[in-house]
This record gives C-alpha cells, structure tokens and sequence, in this order.
C-alpha cells in the first residue's frame, strides 16, 4: 500500500472540501434561511461599502470582479473569525511560555551586572572568629523588557498604548518585509510612466506615504525581534530618491520631532490625530513648495479624543472604553471659508477662497481624512476620494492641476496599485 499516495489523496479532498463548502452550504443556507446567511457572510470590515464591478473597466483590469468576490464569499468572515481564535488560543499558550523564558533571561542578565559596594560595612574591622555576613543581592528585573500580548490583531502594549499587530503593521516594524529588488524597480518604473503623462499635461504628481504608529512610538511597543532596522519603506525611500525625480514624501522624522512635546497619534486608534495629520500635512506643502505653519499656534485646546478603533477590533464595548485620550481642537485658517467639506465621506468636493488656485485630487486611504480640513483651505478646488471609488473620480483626475497618491506605510503596495489604475485612466 502506497501511504504517501493515500496522504496525498486525503490532502487533496480536505482541500477540495474547504473549498466547496462555502459555496454549496452557503448557497443551500442562503435558500432556506436568507437572514443567517447575510448575518455570517456580510460583515464591515472597513467601514466602505461592498466592492462592485467596475463593467468599464474590464479591458483593461479584472481588479473590481476580484473585490467583487471577496466581499461576498460565503462564510468567509466566519471562517477568518474561526481561524484567527484558534491563531489566538495557541498564541496564548505561546506568550506564557515565551514570557516566562523572556523573564528568565532578562532577569539573569540583569543579576549578572555588577552590584555597588557599601564601603561602610565592609571596611569594618574583622573581629576574630567573627564571620563577616554575606549580603544577598536584591534581584533585579530588567524593565526593558515587555512581553509581547496580542489579541484580535491587536498589540496591547506599554503602558495601555494599543497597536495594530495584523495587516502588516507587526512586519513593518520588525523589519520581515523588505521589498525584493524586482518589486522596487516596477514601483518605481510605474511612478516614472505616470510622471511622465503628468508632465505632459502639466500635472504635478505627488506620492505620500503616511507613517506606521508603531514606526513614530516605538518606545511603547513590546519587546519582539527586530529583524532588519532598516526598514521597508526607509530602503524604498532611498532607492527611489536615487532613481526617480517623483517627489516622494514619508514624514517619519516630522512626526517623530513633533511627538516629543505633542501626541501626534492616537492613543487607541492607529491613525494621527489632527495634529498629526497638520505636521503631515506641512511635510506635503514642503514637497510642493506650498507656504507652511507652526501647527501649534492653530490648537485652541484639548477635547475626548473619542477614537477608540482598536479597542472596537477587539470587541469591547463602549461601556468599557477607557476614556483617557485627548484630541487638539484645531482652528486652522478660520478666515478662509470652506463648503463641500465632509472628511468621512469616500468622494468628497471642495471649494473655498484658499490661496492656491489650482484643482487638486487626493487619492488615498483613511489618513487622508484628518488631512482634508487643512488641504480644503489651502487651495481652491479639491477632490478628496477612497482608492476603492477611483472608477467615480476619472474626471477629477483627469481634470486636476495636481495629483496627491497616499497611502500609509502598511499598505505602501496600494500606493503603487493606485499609480497603475491612474495611468489606466490616463491611457
């Protein structure tokens, strides 16, 4: 008997099973019984509405037919919501025993350091026959070390600070997800064609990648491995000032200098706050040759942050939010008026008696939201949109004296995928 082939056809019937039974048991739940069926297979995920196919499109990318599908596979939201307990349980397992052997080993190199003397009593007279007592060292933990302790993808960190662990925050940081040399190229080639088109029509082009919250507060992050301190986005920031004239703007360092007198992030939602987002934003108008402030002298005072995303990841209610996180009022410009202003919306139009007349399209994802209220006053015609409502804005972008590409650094990728579905719209 062939064991190996028998392994193999067990294999390939699980995955066939696993495969299928979305579909056939969704599809037969989905006859009998309609509303189980949408309660485990239609979940908001990221407060965006479900992925339609884009009909016009379809020549020249399948991209919408793909998000078309996604959002609507039967059980999948139940199944990841399965998987990632079980990920979680043995994860817990896992941080006893690597906390326990992580506090050993600190805790041994810490007693290995060398212990002051007290000359007082040791430099006093032997009396014969007199034993001089031995003092025991006081055993000392070291308080650098921080056991890491997820749960639903969140990292619950030093001193009650939360963080993401999941869509590839955690690599970001420990340095696991270096772009490979063939990747950086193509990333940088596709910025090359699209300036290029945008040059030719008199656009200016912009790429803007927003900073991980982790990358900007480390110092409240567990102690895991760090793999490669130079991280992902820092090596594709060098290599593509070196190959590329595209400005390209990763406020890191802004951030970084700001968060030492201010909190530029929020305490419980991964995004910056308003404040934040301000000194991002100066790093944009810095590119762009575009006047900038102090943000400071537009803070008017201090108000409940009431941005509590990460606790509501990991299912808490609001009745047990810890309310202890500040958000900056902000007052920027206030003799420049505004209308059309809705930051929460996924296609937003603006117009205002600002100082740059020119029409600018932002094209990003949710940290472009705090920087709308500053971008809508400093120039008079904005698009502001979602990359996943791209297919509604192609005039807007066709149309605009000025084209912003962001992206945060866990998602950099979808920067790129963006550029190639604008030089779609252009082509």
């Amino acid at each position: 008997m062939n064991y190996r082939k028998i392994k193999n056809y067990i294999f390939i019937i699980v995955f066939l099973t696993v495969l299928s039974f979305p579909w056939i048991g969704g599809g037969v739940l989905r006859l009998f019984n309609p509303e189980v069926f949408a309660s485990l297979s239609i979940v908001e995920t990221e407060k965006r509405d479900m992925q339609q196919i884009e009909w016009k499109q379809l020549l020249s990318t399948g991209e919408s037919v793909s998000g078309f599908i996604d959002d609507r596979i039967p059980f999948r939201y139940t199944m990841i919501s399965w998987y990632k307990t079980l990920s979680d349980a043995i994860d817990a397992k896992y941080q006893v025993v690597a906390t326990a052997v992580g506090q050993k080993l600190y805790t041994k190199s810490a007693a290995k350091k060398e212990v002051a003397v007290d000359k007082g009593k040791t430099n006093k007279p032997i009396v014969p026959a007199e034993e001089v007592p031995k003092e025991e060292p006081e055993e000392v933990i070291s308080d650098y070390f921080y056991p890491l302790q997820t749960y639903e993808d969140v990292i619950i960190a030093r001193d009650g600070w939360l963080f993401l662990y999941g869509e590839n925050e955690i690599e970001c940081y420990q340095g696991t997800n270096i772009l490979s040399e063939d990747e950086t190229r193509h990333f940088i080639n596709l910025a090359n064609i699209l300036q290029s088109i945008c040059a030719a029509q008199g656009k200016e082009l912009y790429i803007y990648i927003a900073p991980n919250k982790s990358s900007v507060y480390y110092q409240y992050m567990p102690t895991v491995e760090v793999v490669n301190p130079y991280r992902r986005i820092q090596q594709f920031n060098d290599r593509f000032h070196e190959a590329s004239t595209v400005p390209f703007t990763y406020p890191l360092l802004e951030e970084m200098v700001a968060s030492n007198s201010n909190q530029v992030y929020y305490k419980y939602d991964s995004h910056w706050n308003h404040l934040g987002a301000l000194y991002g934003t100066n790093a944009l108008y810095a590119a762009m040759g575009v006047e900038q402030t102090d943000p400071m002298m537009w803070v008017t005072g201090q108000q409940d942050a009431d941005k509590y995303e990460l606790y509501t990841y990991m299912g808490i209610p609001d009745s047990m939010v810890t309310h202890d996180d500040v958000e900056y009022t902000m007052n920027y410009r206030p003799e420049v008026t505004v209308e059309g202003l809705n930051p929460e919306a996924m296609i937003c139009h603006t117009t205002s008696n600002g100082a740059n007349q020119k029409k600018l399209c932002l094209i990003g994802d949710s940290f472009r939201v705090n920087m709308e209220p500053y971008i809508a006053k400093d120039f008079t015609q904005c698009t502001f949109a979602h990359r996943d409502y791209m297919g509604e804005v192609k005039n807007d972008i066709k149309d605009a004296d000025i084209i912003v590409i962001e992206a945060v650094e866990r998602y950099d990728y979808e920067a790129f995928h963006t550029i190639q579905r604008v030089i779609n719209i252009f082509n």
